[in-house]
């Protein structure tokens, strides 16, 4: 089967023009020829996304040489045609491979008699279905290419810049991909690593064709939430971390691209929470799992996520749930100008960890940290044999755990106990929710009910926790102390209350 297999990624902090230039004047690519071309990709599928369905993009593609040599009597090169068939295959992070079937055009009109030879004809429904194909939605960019020859293969950089189109929407594209041309896969990495160390690269999974269908929904600029995974009952504990670790990663990844370039504090949020079901899930295939990569490199990264989280708690969550009590009825004009001043003070200081985040993702350390990350996650064994119960297993500890934390004398400090719960309790659902469909009915049951315990945990704990912090955000930004008081206050009594339950 024809195979395209490549790593994409996304350039955080860069325009097309300053990514250009860095690529042109990179050691590994200022002394190779540069080759653009202006590419126009026309997206088809039926009216009601059947391809979509069978995990297919199909797309015409127009290819423009740009500074050709003009003909003799002045005529611009003229567009050469293809239509290219993409099915699902792996992916991991940046890294994907796919079945791609390729012919060339004589015009810019799909030949389906060349899409009954692909595996698409083998579908009983398949000229039926092809003969309603229609235009979806496109993209068009001009396309820098530099071929470099590694010593295990080929690989073909890529840097494309334009737009997506789709529904009368625009919206702009700029991305970089290694394809492998011909030789050993671990040519990408090597070709990947060396970019790495002077480009910002932040590993990308959704395609041209995935990105245009999102801007057709309007769910362009949606935060990425964890994915529902459909693994096979008692699937070993290498599918489940492929699946599970594979779909965190891409969670991290995606939201990071987000927080490039928008305020929604879900993005950050989003972001966090992979990084979450990545450590948690480490955590429950820890028997099986070689050494994962140091957390050190990403650290600066998870510091600025947690800042920027901190803060849009406080100023989106905690203050306006409490400015009525705290104001109160009828309001007293002075707390309610403290309230005022603190959420214009949280708010600019959310403003400014913000651009701290997007400087620390134009670090080139942060990609080659998550490269390693999915470089890891690549080079995990196919299978390993472990008892058919293992996930019930573990997580029945867990929940053991979780019960002796929640005891008002698991420790002296009632808070501490409380705070090492909830932990844990985040733990115990994000692992649930990765192994939910490979359990037996029985076991399933059991550990819905755990999974929603440990939400509800999650949820109550948090509440004092979030005032807490947002107290002392409020001091370190010198606003009214009454107003941290306050909250210090209402989050004791919360504290107390949550003892006094887990009793």
């Amino acid at each position: 089967m024809p195979q395209e297999i490549e790593l994409k990624f996304a350039l955080p902090g860069l325009r097309a023009a300053q990514a250009l230039a860095r690529l042109r004047t990179h050691p590994l690519l200022r002394r190779r020829r540069a080759r653009q071309q202006r590419l126009v990709n026309r997206y088809y599928d039926t009216p009601d996304g059947w391809l979509r369905e069978q995990r297919c993009a199909l797309r015409v593609r127009a290819i423009t040489p740009l500074a050709a040599p003009a003909s003799a009597d002045g005529a611009r090169a003229t567009a050469l045609w293809e239509q290219t068939l993409k099915t699902a295959g792996t992916q991991t992070g940046a890294w994907s491979a796919r079945g791609e079937w390729t012919v060339p055009l004589n015009r810019p009109r799909l030949d389906r008699r060349a899409l009954l030879a692909t595996p698409l004809g083998e579908h009983p429904e398949a000229a039926q279905r092809l003969a309603s194909l229609q235009a979806v939605y496109e993209t068009r960019c001009v396309r820098t290419t530099w071929v470099v020859h590694a010593p295990d293969g080929v690989v073909e950089v890529a840097l494309d810049a334009g737009t997506v189109r789709a529904g009368g929407r625009h919206a702009p594209l700029l991305e970089l991909e290694l394809e492998l041309l011909r030789g050993d896969p671990a040519a990408l990495d090597r070709v990947a690593d060396a970019l790495a160390q002077s480009l910002p690269l932040l590993p990308a999974r959704l395609s041209k064709a995935q990105r245009a269908q999102q801007l057709l929904d309007g769910t362009w600029d949606q935060p990425v939430h964890a994915q529902r995974l459909a693994l096979p009952r008692h699937a070993d504990p290498m599918a489940v971390a492929r699946a599970a670790l594979g779909d965190a990663l891409g969670q991290v990844c995606d939201n990071l691209a987000l927080a490039v370039r928008g305020d929604d504090p879900e993005y950050v949020h989003q972001a966090r929470v992979g990084w979450r079901r990545w450590r948690s899930l480490l955590r429950l295939l820890r028997p099986w799992l070689p050494e994962p990569p140091a957390r050190e490199p990403l650290q600066p990264l998870l510091d600025a996520l947690g800042a920027v989280r901190d803060l849009d708690v406080a100023a989106t969550e905690t203050l306006p749930a409490w400015a009525a009590a705290f104001v109160g009825s009828p309001p007293d004009a002075t707390r309610e100008r403290a309230w005022q001043r603190a959420r214009h003070r949280l708010q600019a200081a959310a403003r400014r960890e913000r651009r701290a985040l997007r400087a620390c993702l134009g670090d080139p350390a942060v990609g080659q940290a998550l490269l390693a990350h999915g470089r890891w996650l690549l080079a995990l064994p196919e299978r390993i044999d472990a008892p058919a119960d293992w996930a019930a297993q573990r997580l029945a500890r867990w929940h053991t755990r979780l019960r002796q934390r929640l005891h008002p004398d698991a420790a002296a400090d009632a808070a501490d106990a409380l705070h090492a719960a909830r932990l844990l309790a985040k733990r115990l659902r994000y692992g649930a929710e990765a192994v939910a469909s490979t359990l037996a009915p029985k076991a399933a049951r059991r550990l819905d009910r755990w999974q929603r315990e440990a939400r509800a945990w999650q949820t109550r704990i948090g509440r004092w926790r979030d005032m807490e912090r947002a107290a002392e955000l409020l001091l370190q930004l010198h606003a009214d102390p009454t107003l941290a008081a306050y909250l210090r206050g209402a989050a004791a009594a919360i504290r107390h209350a949550e003892s006094s339950a887990a009793a």
